[in-house]
């Protein structure tokens, strides 16, 4: 528990839960169906903090840190293709002894591994939330961000620390949050900053976004058999809500699309909204 700053969101909760090499960092709290929550690339537990308590009183809410980032370590490059992550998860929910996850819920990145998830989950969940679903490529400001270092490269840890190590005094991290067209306050972009002064986690994000196999989720999308709810923002700059929606539509006929207003990191802004959604789904 060293590892995880004493000032990090809901750290009382917080716990290191070793599954083969890796070693989760996971949120853990309330009581009742399980509710997972997986962040985007880049992001961490930090994403969800105002929600957690929102749903605490009416579920058990599981939040891991991805493999790759924030404070779960030991993931080496096929740790994290999207079906190793699921399968890892997977494992990780039997060794903490709770049940399968009624509702799953991702952002961004982690919307395509909710579905990957629930494809292989023997208990599917019954719904899936998808919040700004990242079901197409990454946008050209996050390509830029990251682009010269993706690739065979990543596996030397010599450009992601010189990122690490400019990201403060450039303001590159500001810079990539205001570019998503959510303007986060100050007391929650500092937790950005703070992630992306870790080499290993600007690493682990820029690996995990290039071991994504988007193409396979969308192919195999009718595997999965639950409810599946998309959130698009009407504002979000990294992936513009028009062409998701026909992507939708076309790979996931039978789901229901919801428009907010907002940018790509809108849930952040607006937990109790998201909380609604979610506690709509527990009561069906």
């Amino acid at each position: 528990m060293k590892r995880i700053p004493l000032d990090w969101p809901n750290r009382e909760h917080s716990s290191i839960v070793s599954v083969g090499n890796i070693d989760w960092h996971v949120q853990l709290t309330g009581k009742g169906p399980v509710v997972l929550l997986l962040h985007g690339t880049g992001s961490s537990t930090h994403s969800w903090s105002d929600l957690i308590p929102l749903l605490a009183g009416h579920a058990q809410v599981l939040v891991p840190d991805l493999p790759g980032h924030a404070f779960t370590l030991g993931a080496n490059l096929e740790d994290l293709k999207l079906d190793e992550i699921a399968r890892s998860l997977q494992l990780l929910i039997d060794q903490l002894g709770i049940e399968a996850p009624s509702i799953v819920v991702g952002h961004s990145a982690g919307a395509p591994l909710a579905i990957r998830f629930a494809v292989a989950a023997a208990k599917q969940p019954k719904l899936v939330i998808a919040l700004n679903p990242s079901f197409i490529p990454p946008p050209p400001v996050y390509t830029s961000f990251f682009g010269p270092l993706l690739g065979p490269i990543t596996r030397s840890s010599t450009l992601s620390s010189l990122l690490a190590s400019l990201s403060p005094s450039l303001g590159m991290v500001d810079k990539l949050l205001d570019s998503t067209n959510t303007i986060l306050p100050e007391a929650r972009r500092v937790y950005y900053r703070k992630l992306f002064e870790r080499s290993d986690h600007v690493r682990g994000s820029m690996n995990f976004m290039a071991a994504a196999d988007i193409h396979k989720v969308l192919a195999e999308a009718n595997l999965y058999r639950g409810k599946l709810i998309c959130v698009l923002g009407n504002q979000d700059a990294w992936i513009p809500a028009k062409p998701l929606e026909k992507i939708i539509q076309d790979h996931f006929p039978t789901s229901e699309i919801l428009k907010w207003e907002g940018g790509h990191i809108m849930h952040e802004l607006e937990p109790a909204k998201v909380a609604q959604l979610i506690l709509a789904g527990l009561a069906q």
